[in-house]
């Protein structure tokens, strides 16, 4: 006779494993990825950009175009932009300026992907710009808006908080303002982007999409930083399945790929096939 032990055994052995899923997005390209060939040919590259399968962008600027001419040509080719990058002295000099070529160009999100400081950013820094994005973040959302800030991998010196990063989350208030994770710059400032996920899950609503090469050096200016240095995913050292179940679980909502290298037009094809076949 079977023992109640050996049957349990056999049947728990038989349980299937949870299925792994598929990346389902929703996924848009940053066009600052094929920012050479916009600047030189613009309608071309808006094409191209759909022909590769994107609908949905996250712009930066409107190559010599007014924001309603950029507007007329994303929709001539079937794409939005669904996120719109907006420098800190646009904002400080004028957010309601910002919230309109927002809301033109039909974007939902606004993210500022700079803080001016003296190196190394400081204690100070932290709380001053952490006191803009709020204020910055409250007038966008009267717009109808969400406010992000794009980190650069600075931002993980250390404070009385943790890092400079935890007092950034600490002081900003998440009603009104949030994350966009560069899964690179992350990497770059030595943390891992999935336990920062956790970490702040819900903060996060926006994520870049790129990969680090192999043995890079994370030190000294981000600025200083080779564009070679970014690869197509799953060929760089950063651990996908996990970022991807992460972001999943924390309430990630729009993911944007972004390659930084100049043969950029042939690294994006490749990333979009290793999303196509990641299994987390």
């Amino acid at each position: 006779m079977t023992s109640r032990r050996a049957f349990l055994s056999v049947a728990g052995s038989a349980l299937p494993l949870a299925a792994k899923q598929k990346f389902s997005g929703p996924l848009g390209l940053e066009i600052y990825s094929l920012r050479r060939q916009a600047q030189k040919d613009l309608p071309g590259t808006l094409a191209m950009i759909r022909q590769m399968g994107f609908k949905e962008l996250e712009v930066g600027g409107y190559y010599g175009r007014t924001v309603s001419e950029f507007k007329r040509m994303l929709a001539a080719n079937g794409l939005a932009a669904t996120s719109m990058m907006a420098g800190w002295d646009q904002l400080s000099n004028s957010t309601a300026k910002v919230a309109e070529e927002a809301r033109t160009l039909g974007s939902g999100y606004v993210v500022c992907g700079s803080i001016p400081h003296k190196k190394p950013f400081s204690l100070n820094d932290a709380h001053r710009a952490a006191d803009h994005f709020n204020k910055w973040g409250e007038a966008l959302k009267s717009a109808g808006l969400q406010f992000c800030y794009h980190a650069h991998g600075f931002e993980f010196g250390s404070s009385p908080d943790g890092t400079l990063f935890d007092t950034l989350a600490k002081r900003m208030d998440p009603a009104v303002a949030n994350f966009q994770m560069d899964v690179f710059w992350i990497a770059f400032g030595k943390e891992d982007p999935a336990k920062l996920l956790e970490r702040y899950a819900g903060r996060f609503p926006l994520m870049h999409l790129k990969d680090i090469r192999k043995g890079e050096a994370k030190t000294g200016n981000p600025g200083d930083v080779v564009e070679e240095a970014s690869v197509p995913l799953g060929t760089g050292e950063i651990d996908w399945p996990s970022v991807l179940s992460a972001a999943r679980k924390t309430g990630v909502r729009r993911y944007y790929i972004e390659e930084e290298h100049p043969d950029a037009v042939k690294q994006i094809p490749k990333t979009l096939r290793y999303l196509e076949n990641i299994r987390f």
